[in-house]
């Protein structure tokens, strides 16, 4: 069973328009305090006997909305499921939301992990993704986490935007690390349908940043996190040791975890499902789901691939074979033969790992899987 909690807060103070992840902005605060109440009825329909390893408010932006219903919802979340006691409990903040006093109050209420925001520490790309900080915020938000008693802090970065060079992301790197911060995850600005920049950049991204250029940023900042003593440990995500994300690993790893609030997903009993992306919808019913669909055994023999490649560790042939029985050079053999022989995937040690080249043609080898 699951032993891992996901809560979508679908509110933001603003939508920044390369994002395509269900979030309103601008909500009044007696309809923020009524999701929460409706998440917390959601919360006391879970039955398990399971003590959660993890537990992850995300969204949109959980830092902009009272951070006594933050606490509410961890309090709430106890009382009905048992939370180990070195349990990862994370949450997600914006430099523009995050005041000393949420900092506080989020870690007297359990919380031992932050995820920040930051995605640029130079305001003129700041101003080119539609962000409401400035670098100066976002260096003091992670003061203000320290001042809190946060040690286990991570940091967004989005590279390729347009006007970006490769020394503005490595320079942020050396200015975050300097501050302790343990844990990156950079993504590539994608453009992603229906958002305003779709219709910003949709046919002209690609003269704006080359491929060839995303590909240098990307592995130059991948070595630098590697020379300042992070391990990239997934496609887009590097820590210090012992500060990898556990509960993004238990996505990758194929693990089962339940998903709160509207928008959210969750996947229990061999079921992917979703809530609703819309608050009205879900106050009427917050514990009414889609199912998107329902793995068999064939489905999680090849879709578990899928997700372990994104790890460096990748898929490990033993491990394959002791958790479905069979060797998955045999089950996946085409995709598995064709990756190595074009370079993109290699065998070592009892594992399949993509190669450097097989990182940037990650989606085509992960679709030979599925």
């Amino acid at each position: 069973m699951a032993e891992h909690i996901y809560c979508h807060i679908p509110f933001c103070e603003a939508k920044c328009p390369y994002c395509d992840f269900y979030s309103e902005a601008g909500r009044a605060g007696s309809v923020v305090a009524e999701v929460i109440s409706r998440m917390i009825k959601e919360i006391s329909s879970i039955r398990t006997d399971e003590e959660m390893q993890t537990v992850y408010i995300g969204g949109g932006t959980p830092s902009c909305i009272d951070p006594n219903l933050i606490v509410f919802l961890l309090n709430s979340i106890r009382k009905q499921v048992r939370i180990a006691a070195k349990a990862e409990i994370t949450i997600e903040v914006n430099p523009s939301s995050l005041t000393l006093e949420k900092a506080f109050k989020y870690r007297s209420a359990g919380i031992n992990r932050v995820s920040v925001g930051v995605q640029s520490l130079h305001d003129e790309h700041l101003k080119t993704l539609g962000r409401i900080h400035d670098s100066k915020k976002a260096l003091t938000c992670i003061d203000m986490l320290h001042e809190a008693g946060f040690s286990n802090i991570s940091a967004d970065l989005i590279i390729a935007v347009p006007g970006q060079s490769i020394e503005d992301v490595t320079g942020d790197l050396h200015v975050l690390a300097d501050l302790g911060v343990k844990h990156i995850s950079t993504y590539s600005l994608s453009i992603e349908e229906g958002t305003p920049f779709e219709r910003r950049y949709g046919d002209i991204i690609e003269e704006l940043v080359p491929p060839e250029y995303e590909r240098r940023m990307y592995h130059a900042l991948r070595d630098e996190l590697t020379a300042l003593g992070y391990i990239p440990y997934e496609i887009s995500n590097s820590a210090m040791p012992g500060y990898e994300s556990r509960h993004n690993s238990s996505y990758w790893n194929g693990e089962q975890y339940y998903g709160i609030g509207p928008g959210a997903h969750g996947y229990i009993d061999g079921a992917r499902y979703m809530h609703p992306e819309n608050i009205r919808e879900y106050i009427s019913d917050p514990v009414s789901v889609i199912t998107e669909e329902v793995l068999d055994r064939e489905d999680r023999r090849r879709e578990y691939p899928y997700l372990k490649l994104r790890t460096a560790e990748g898929v490990s042939i033993s491990e394959y074979r002791a958790r479905f029985g069979c060797d998955i050079r045999e089950v996946c053999a085409e995709a598995v033969e064709s990756s190595i022989r074009e370079g993109l995937l290699e065998e070592a040690d009892d594992h399949l790992r993509l190669t450097k080249e097989g990182i940037d043609w990650s989606n085509k080898v992960f679709a030979r899987f599925l």
